[in-house]
């Protein structure tokens, strides 16, 4: 039997909850590619249900088809010209004006579309009651209740998907004025091929770059744009202001009526509530200590609960090294396993419960719908340095696992050079790849109670140094104006452990795969490269000697003597040069490497020291050389899958990829230097 093929693809805001019900419909059949000639992912996953083979394609998340970032210009042309059987606009109905915008620029495509009324439980849980069948009649398209954190409706879902439906022809009253001159266009570009008439005549008065750029290619091109000029300039004169504002005000007037008759909204609690708690934590003077407190606890609790938890994985990956120590014979096996693998690889997971404890501290705060606001809040001080709110947020996309997803974020900046200037500086944060570096050297020479504000300093001084960069960035290399910040806050929300721990651990997971395959083979080549080519101790030679001599005279060795004249004046010696550079693959391999050159150094096998007790023990460490050594590891160039990334993201350019790389080691070397030289000064080097 041939099953009845469709094509649905979903649209929705950011944060509407589009992924989860993608996931929810198409289990484990998806797969992950890019758009042609463009960056964004794609998406795409496949089901059977009643005789139907259903290609379900998760477009972008976006608030308009505007097409002011690559998003919003992904999903509209997927819709133009991909022309799928059915749209489904999944919609937040606890934030359903907002939600009920790109809705009316569905319409205007004059493509089926039906809605999915997702978190439905949260507005009625709210006291807010929708008269669907109304709201129905109003929007002209079936509405489906889902939830889909629960996989509430999935199934009501695809059965309305398949439905042969009627679509009722309802659109936006732009007025008299406007509808007139749009009437006047559309007779102009009724044989534009791919798009609708009245639709290309909305976006030509909205001024639309890319609609324009359509409109050059065709041979009549001269007449239409100056009849859109005259409509233009008629519209502005009569109304007094911009074009795309009164359209906008036109399609927010269209879902104000259509909610005060089909919604009965009891706000007042919610709104209340919600004000109140804004004024506090929105409040000029109150926002950024607030924000400052956040993170504060976020590292607090990290420090705090995972130390004992640490300590047993510390104490686990010893006794398996004094273990493998006593079962295997004396020789290059030994060696391969328990200096190469658990003195590696072993160092790095020794950390992974501190890591799992910042992505739950973190994802409280997102899920809670704080994070939002701390934009917000970043904003007053970002746009001082030539930036705004939607900078911050791949800041702290970084700072909850990888610069990778980071980087990717800044897609949303409409503004190419901000987007630059932001994929520039995201790298400073501290992410899930730095963490084990600064939570092995807070705790081999800071107490536990200083740990907290040592790492919480280090959080305020990425944050300050990103600032400062993108301000010099902006001021000297990448002028241009900073574009406004407009973003919706999310209602508050109290998360649920079961949302907590599945974000905890997607992010813990990855860490475990990179630290069983990247960290794994980087580990096992810093090995070979301090165990060959092989020394030979003299006769009467100490153990302890022979072991100095063989790490000393390998080839990471003798590669680290020829930096160190570089890395001296910040404190460090051949060791922390060959870890830096160690860390250009991935940032935890600097840990790692330390782990590797302390096993190979140990003497009394029967005697595991674990990592931090060892460099603590090591005389040429103090706690200057371990500041310095972190400013540096907090700004140095990117770990290479994050350069990678960069290199794709900024158009695969050359020239900003070899600026990225010269701007971070420069400024890790010269604040590192400050750090330290001036330290020596103030008397803090003993």
């Amino acid at each position: 039997m041939t099953l009845q093929k469709m094509r649905i693809a979903l649209v929705g805001n950011p944060n509407c909850g589009k992924t989860t019900i993608f996931n929810n419909l198409t289990g484990s059949n998806q797969h992950v590619g890019n758009y042609p000639g463009v960056t964004v992912e794609k998406k795409e996953g496949s089901l059977t249900f009643a005789g139907y083979d259903l290609d379900i394609v998760d477009l972008p998340g976006t608030y308009s088809l505007s097409a002011y970032s690559e998003d919003e210009l992904v999903a509209r042309n997927f819709i133009i010209h991909e022309k799928p059987d059915l749209i489904v606009n999944i919609i937040d109905a606890s934030n359903l004006e907002r939600n009920l915008y790109l809705y009316t620029q569905l319409i205007e495509l004059k493509v089926p579309v039906i809605i999915a009324m997702n978190m439905s439980d949260i507005i009625e849980k709210q006291g807010h009651k929708i008269n669907y069948q109304e709201l129905e009649v109003i929007l002209g398209t079936k509405i489906v209740k889902t939830v889909g954190s629960k996989k509430e409706g999935m199934e009501d879902l695809l059965t309305e998907i398949v439905k042969e439906h009627r679509f009722e022809k309802v659109k936006v009253d732009y007025g008299e004025e406007i509808e007139t001159e749009l009437k006047k266009l559309s007779s102009f570009l009724d044989d534009v091929d791919d798009y609708n008439a009245e639709w290309l005549a909305l976006k030509l008065l909205e001024e639309d770059e890319t609609i324009v750029g359509v409109i050059e290619k065709l041979e009549i091109k001269d007449k239409i744009l100056f009849e859109v000029n005259k409509s233009i300039h008629h519209l502005k004169n009569h109304f007094g202001d911009d074009i795309e504002v009164m359209i906008a005000d036109r399609r927010y007037g269209f879902i104000s009526g259509a909610c005060m008759k089909a919604v009965k909204l009891t706000l007042e609690k919610r709104h209340d509530i919600s004000d109140m708690v804004d004024k506090v934590i929105l409040n000029r003077f109150l926002g950024l200590p607030i924000f400052a407190l956040v993170m504060y606890l976020i590292f607090k609790f990290t420090f705090t609960f995972s130390e004992p938890i640490v300590g047993l994985f510390e104490s686990f990956f010893a006794w398996l090294s004094v273990l493998s120590s006593s079962v295997l014979p004396e020789g290059l096996l030994r060696s391969f396993i328990v200096d190469g693998i658990i003195g590696g690889v072993g160092g790095v997971l020794g950390f992974f419960p501190l890591v799992l404890f910042m992505f739950f501290a973190i994802a409280f705060f997102e899920d809670s719908g704080y994070m939002a606001r701390a934009a917000f809040v970043m904003d007053r001080i970002m746009s001082k340095f030539g930036l705004h709110g939607k900078s911050f947020l791949p800041m702290m996309i970084s700072t909850n696992g990888c610069a990778v997803p980071g980087i990717m974020a800044t897609r949303t900046i409409e503004s190419k050079k901000d987007r630059l200037i932001t994929m520039m500086v995201t790298p400073f944060m501290i992410c899930g790849a730095k963490l084990p570096i600064f939570a092995l050297f807070i705790a081999a020479f800071f107490s536990s109670k200083d740990g907290t504000n040592v790492m919480f300093l280090m959080y305020i001084l990425s944050v300050m140094l990103a600032l400062c960069s993108a301000w010099v960035l902006k001021k000297f290399v990448l002028k241009g104006e900073t574009a406004h910040f407009v973003m919706e806050l999310p209602p508050y929300r109290m998360p649920t452990l079961k949302g907590l721990f599945l974000k905890m651990w997607e992010r813990g997971w990855l860490y475990i795969k990179k630290a069983g395959s990247v960290i794994l083979l980087i580990s096992i080549l810093i090995w070979a490269g301090f165990l060959f080519p092989r020394f030979k101790p003299s006769v009467g030679m100490s153990e302890e000697k022979a072991a100095s001599m063989q790490i000393e005279n390998s080839i990471a060795g003798r590669l680290g003597k020829v930096i160190e004249p570089v890395v001296e004046p910040i404190g460090l010696d051949w060791r922390g040069g060959v870890a830096l550079i160690a860390g250009i693959a991935a940032k935890e391999v600097v840990v790692s490497t330390f782990g590797t050159i302390y096993s190979l150094g140990e003497v009394d096998l029967d005697d595991a020291t674990p990592l931090k007790e060892a460099m603590k023990n090591d005389p040429f460490w103090n706690p200057l050389k371990a500041i310095a050594f972190l400013m540096f590891c907090l700004i140095y160039i990117p770990c290479f899958v994050a350069m990678a990334v960069f290199y794709r993201e900024s158009g695969s350019s050359i020239k900003w990829t070899l600026f990225l790389i010269f701007w971070t080691i420069v400024l890790a070397w010269s604040v590192s230097f400050i750090v330290y030289q001036g330290g020596l000064v103030l008397g803090f080097g003993g």
